[in-house]
């Protein structure tokens, strides 16, 4: 028996809007949605290649973390613009065969669009390290021998003498 995919029709307009084209509406199933699990996956890989080429400037500006950072996160807006708006997928995305789409054309994200979306992708990886790190330092003012996360993985405590 061969079984057919069943799509569910596009949502209607909105009030005074326009109908979605066909080929959208059908993009629009949470059946065809990537995973959220595997999304992280594929962010990490994204993530380990750009920490390479961190890694690599950094050792050739012999140290300079700030150059190397700066230099990095322009990389890494080229590396998601370029990416994202001429095939819909970076490196990491391709190991699962997912793709970024426009919600409302279905097609790629224009390079600005791409460009915006690797930003704030950035910045909330950005804000993902410093919270963990955080909650490291935080976990001392719950913590009944005042350790941190780093003291506990250590086997370390803080005294005062």
């Amino acid at each position: 028996m061969i079984r057919q995919a069943v799509r569910n029709p596009p949502p209607p307009p909105a009030p005074g809007g326009q109908p979605l084209p066909p080929s959208v509406g059908a993009m629009a199933v949470r059946s065809d949605l990537a995973s959220p699990g595997l999304r992280i996956v594929g962010g990490l890989i994204d993530t380990v290649i750009l920490l390479v080429l961190f890694g690599v400037v950094s050792a050739l500006l012999r140290g300079n973390v700030g150059g190397a950072g700066i230099f990095t996160g322009l990389a890494a807006l080229g590396y998601f613009g370029y990416f994202w708006s001429s095939s819909g997928q970076t490196v990491g995305m391709m190991v699962f065969g997912f793709r970024v789409r426009d919600r409302t054309t279905g097609g790629f994200p224009s390079l600005g669009m791409a460009m915006l979306r690797g930003f704030v992708w950035w910045l909330e990886l950005l804000f993902t390290f410093c919270l963990i790190g955080a909650l490291g330092w935080l976990w001392m003012l719950w913590d009944s021998q005042h350790q941190a996360i780093h003291d506990k993985l250590a086997g370390t405590i803080v005294t005062t003498s």
